[in-house]
């Protein structure tokens, strides 16, 4: 499936959602596309470590995406304020678990697009 006539491939067709992606929606809530920033926030936080549940990775992603920068920024260099955040947002966002079914998916979807949006486009071999 093309997106343009000028996108031949699938790889070219992620790596121009993952440079032109906008919020997703969760509910209520719009989760803002994966930034750098935020990779590294997931970074410092251990938020893909294996011994974190899907639940939590998920909500952790979430919580980065959606919440307002100053909340973030009041937990993210303190590793139990963030835990504790994450928790919270959970909390007040999340009725049941299965609901995180749809972060995880959301989630998984960004990363690929980002990742599309990070690696070689066809043709020249340059680095986006």
């Amino acid at each position: 499936m093309k997106k343009n006539k000028d996108l031949e491939k699938d790889d070219d067709i992620l790596r121009e959602e993952g440079m032109t992606e906008g919020p997703m929606k969760f509910g209520d809530l719009e989760l803002r596309p994966i930034t750098a920033l935020s990779v590294s926030w997931m970074q410092r936080n251990q938020v893909f470590a294996d011994d974190k549940d899907l639940i939590w990775k998920s909500a952790a992603f979430a919580f980065l995406h959606s919440a307002s920068r100053s909340e973030i920024q009041k937990s993210v260099n303190d590793r139990e304020d963030f835990l504790n955040a994450v928790d919270a947002w959970m909390d007040k966002n999340v009725v049941h678990h299965s609901e995180m079914n749809a972060i995880a998916t959301i989630m998984a979807k960004a990363f690929e697009r980002y990742a599309a949006a990070s690696s070689e486009t066809s043709g020249n071999g340059s680095k986006n």
